[in-house]
């Protein structure tokens, strides 16, 4: 199994196991103040040095969905034209309120206005009134599956082939989840686990993926945290668990 990275940016991870297995890595990232939603440039710069050495880690998680504008700083490491496919429930396509400012929401179109490397991004299980809500001018770089969509019976395999012809990069927000397999911090989609793991292998079958990262793990602190942090914990096992199975697949499939 690839590298695992796991960034402990809110000592969510210090309370799961589903890593302990496999060949991992904890960055210690808790001492950051204010990178949670929004991220100024300055603070951008210090989470770009500290995760400088650590972009041979394959697979990355990086906790709620509050910090998923990390995936900008993985995909700008990429020097070769690539695709991301993106599972989410939000588009993260919002303009940001200020320019200098990155966040959770405008990630993705921060990500095609400044890195030249990225062909298109295929985006699966967003609401669809924010898919209706991008702006025109990306809407020839964006393929966009609603949550509706991803409910029906659709062959992924054939789309892959037809629509994928570059390495593909993969960014799974665990909000597109239904919420009794997974609890996040913001309103999530209806996609189960086992959907989720049809979508991905017929999709990653036959294509090189040159990065993943997962989030949507939850902040909050109250009494019923224990019982979310073992539901995430379940989910991002069977998360690894589905990416494990679909290498295992391609391996075969070289033979």
């Amino acid at each position: 199994m690839d590298k695992v990275c796991i960034l402990n940016l809110n000592h969510t991870y210090e309370n799961q196991d589903f890593y302990e297995d496999t060949n991992y890595k904890i960055i210690d990232l808790y001492e950051l103040k204010n990178i949670s939603r929004y991220c100024d440039e300055e603070s951008l710069n210090i989470l770009r040095n500290k995760l400088e050495k650590f972009h041979d880690y394959k697979i990355k998680f990086i906790d709620s969905g509050n910090y998923h504008y990390i995936s900008y700083l993985f995909l700008e490491k990429i020097k070769q034209p690539f695709i991301l496919v993106l599972f989410d429930h939000h588009t993260d396509m919002q303009p940001s309120f200020f320019d200098e400012l990155m966040s959770c929401g405008c990630w993705v179109k921060k990500t095609l206005d400044d890195n030249k490397f990225i062909e298109k991004v295929i985006l699966i299980g967003a609401k669809e009134d924010l898919i209706d809500s991008i702006e025109e001018k990306y809407k020839n770089r964006i393929i966009c599956f609603s949550e509706k969509f991803v409910m029906e019976d659709y062959n992924w395999e054939e789309f892959s082939k037809k629509h994928i012809e570059k390495p593909i990069y993969i960014s799974i927000d665990k909000d597109v989840i239904n919420s009794k397999e997974a609890k996040t911090d913001w309103d999530q989609g209806s996609l189960t686990l086992d959907e989720l793991k049809k979508i991905y292998i017929s999709i990653c079958k036959e294509h090189e993926i040159i990065g993943i990262d997962i989030c949507g793990d939850t902040l909050q602190s109250n009494k019923i945290l224990n019982n979310y942090n073992l539901i995430n914990n379940k989910s991002n096992k069977k998360i690894l668990d589905i990416i494990v199975e679909e290498e295992s697949l391609c391996e075969l499939n070289m033979v």
